[in-house]
């Protein structure tokens, strides 16, 4: 006689932050939404109830109604904002999507000799930056005109009478030199040399006869970087240049920055040239014991590099806690910028709980590091490898090891598993969207706490993926004020495992009227068991790796986002962010309580000859058929439909 037994073990992983969303059409403007997205068009449900909502488009309404953003801090003007998001930015909001109002006036902020076409707020800002006087003119109403005027500031000598029968100069622009502009001969005698202005000529020029002289003292220019020689009447002449102090033509014209000694170098410590660029990291300071005595004067260029760690100056980079992406961001981290300016190293935090990641890049040897938005809010709806991936719109990977099942609706190792009848268990295309930088949660707060205690119970949200996954909008997450993003985003890791053996007992034989203790065999899920065979007296229950499985369900849940059990930034694990369960008791992860009791029918009624295997915690029920004999698991599913309902 031939009998087969079949036995369903099951297993359940219980995640601690659970909320299940439904599908509806998005046709309502939400002034915020549940994940802390302003002015979103978006279901109602995910409209944050605290806050107006309205079944029309966004461009509709009058609290998402475009206008003009003015931020007063940096003097910036943005058009066609909504005015929450405007308020939320701490800007002023205008009814004028154009921004034609009078904060936004453009004009001239004149620096030196460079322009600027910007806001007069800006232009105070720009020149206090760089210690210069605000000097805005609105009366110019383009850039073009803004550029040339400030451009063509003209500097050279202002010759004038020295009211004792000679002459002296000024070095300054054409503006502030009332002489009529001349042109220097260089075949005029010094005597007859008239007053007036000379373009690109110094004071020192022995042609126009005045009684300023070269000397060794040097100075610094406001919004300049470079080193400049004075003469002797205390006018500023051509970048330090020790090597050609005894040139008569550099104390004659005008030598551009391009034409003076070590043009597109830093010249950072020279002795002997004063041409310092900040842009290549350096700029002329006073000199000190450390930095040298230059050659002539008392300014030397000085590197701003940061040497102890090898940066040069501008340049910025990526910090944050290890590992980065692929969904192993740690519960806590935090992406920061750093960067190199004038020898110190300055951290910048991108938006904090990972709203922002930090990206950089290499221009030559040169670094250079961005915080920009997190882009994970739709990963969970991509059901192609190749949507998942698409670096373009969103910030996903493409985790071909597991699947979103279509039969049991939730997410599953890819296994080879084959039914009786040959066919794979589940034909569902292979492989699930997740975040490549998982977000984070606030879940210490009392809104939507995580911290589930051992006494208390969960409860589960159905997982969902594609058109049905749950929408986290397209804006930054606002945790703090937010649970409902965090629960719906842990909830998709829920899940449950059975696990089917097949029994078959050998015949009896004429001499021996005693059953055989055949052997069991593993069918379905065997990727988590020891042995695929065992003898008939086996309990195949305890050949089954549990925390196998429950190690890599939990592998799926961290990269959920702060969600499972994993390390944080500091590098400490706890597993208090889930809990497996087999036969209502707790096998891994310590979120949950340890024992929860079955509320199953626990009924029998098995033939005494058939043999049975039965769940050691709780009853099946048993049924025997043209010589089959199966354990239904039935204790188990109904506590599992329980928990998930």
């Amino acid at each position: 006689m031939n009998k087969k037994i079949e036995l369903s073990l099951a297993f359940i992983i219980v995640l601690l932050l659970t909320l299940s969303f439904g599908s509806a059409e998005a046709n309502y403007c939400c002034e915020k939404t549940v994940s802390g997205a302003w002015c979103q068009n978006a279901p109602q449900e995910q409209c944050d109830s605290s806050y107006q909502a309205a079944p029309t488009s966004c461009e509709s309404t009058s609290y998402c109604k475009a206008g003009c953003c003015f931020d007063s801090r940096e003097g910036l003007c943005m058009e066609s904002t909504p005015q929450r998001v405007c308020e939320a930015s701490n800007g002023t909001w205008a009814d004028n999507k154009d921004c034609n109002i009078i904060q936004c006036q453009l004009g001239c902020c004149v620096l030196a000799d460079q322009g600027a076409f910007v806001t007069l707020t800006r232009c105070k800002q720009i020149s206090g930056f760089y210690g210069l006087k605000t000097d805005f003119r609105k009366t110019i109403t383009d850039e073009l005109t803004c550029i040339a005027t400030a451009s063509s500031s003209d500097r050279g000598a202002c010759v004038t009478d020295n009211g004792v029968g000679g002459k002296t100069c000024k070095f300054t622009t054409r503006d502030n030199c009332k002489g009529s502009s001349l042109v220097l001969d260089n075949s005029t005698n010094a005597s007859k040399s008239a007053p007036g202005f000379y373009k690109d000529v110094l004071c020192t020029a022995p042609e126009l006869g005045t009684d300023c002289g070269k000397s060794t003292k040097t100075t610094l220019r406001d919004g300049k970087d470079e080193i400049y020689f004075t003469d002797t009447c205390g006018n500023v002449a051509n970048i330090y240049d020790a090597n050609r102090y005894d040139d008569p033509k550099y104390w004659r014209n005008v030598y551009k920055k391009s034409q003076s000694c070590g043009a597109g170098a830093s010249n950072a410590g020279s002795k002997t040239c004063g041409n310092c660029d900040y842009y290549l990291g350096s700029i002329g300071k006073r000199a000190t014991g450390v930095l040298g005595k230059p050659t002539y004067g008392d300014y030397v260029c000085v590197d701003l590099a940061c040497k102890k760690q090898g940066k040069k100056h501008g340049e910025s980079w990526c910090v944050t806690d290890k590992p980065i992406g692929e969904g192993l961001d740690t519960v806590g981290s935090r992406y920061y910028k750093e960067v190199c300016l004038n020898n110190e190293i300055l951290t910048e935090p991108c938006a904090d709980y990972r709203n922002e990641i930090c990206i950089e890049g290499k221009f030559g040897s040169f670094t250079e590091a961005a915080c920009r938005p997190n882009r994970w809010q739709d990963c969970l709806q991509q059901l192609e490898g190749d949507d998942c991936t698409n670096v373009d719109v969103r910030d996903c990977i493409w985790v071909p090891e597991y699947y979103y099942s279509t039969t049991t609706g939730q997410i599953e190792k890819s296994t080879n598993d084959t039914n009786s009848d040959g066919n794979l268990n589940d034909p569902s295309p292979k492989g699930i969207c997740m975040p490549n930088y998982p977000p984070g949660f606030n879940f210490w707060g009392s809104s939507n706490a995580v911290g589930v205690s051992s006494s208390r119970s969960s409860t589960n949200a159905t997982p969902s993926f594609g058109a049905n996954a749950p929408s986290f909008g397209t804006g930054y997450v606002n945790p703090a004020s937010s649970g409902t993003s965090a629960t719906a985003m842990c909830a998709q890791g829920n899940a449950d495992i059975t696990i089917k053996w097949k029994k078959t007992e050998k015949p009896l034989v004429f001499w021996d009227d005693e059953e055989q203790d055949g052997e069991w065999e593993c069918k379905q899920n065997c990727q988590y068991v020891l042995s695929r065979r065992l003898s008939g007296n086996e309990q195949p229950d305890k050949f089954i790796n549990y925390q196998a499985w429950a190690n890599e369900m939990n592998n799926i849940c961290f990269k959920f986002g702060d969600c499972g059990g994993y390390i944080n930034f500091l590098g400490e694990y706890t597993d208090e962010g889930y809990a497996a369960y087999y036969n209502n008791r707790r096998i891994a992860g310590s979120g949950g309580a340890e024992v929860i009791q079955s509320t199953a029918n626990t009924s029998t009624t098995a033939s005494a000859t058939t043999p049975t295997f039965t769940n050691p915690s709780s009853s099946g029920t048993s049924t025997s058929s043209s010589g089959v004999s199966g354990f239904s698991g039935l204790a188990i599913k109904e506590w599992i439909k329980q928990l998930t309902s």
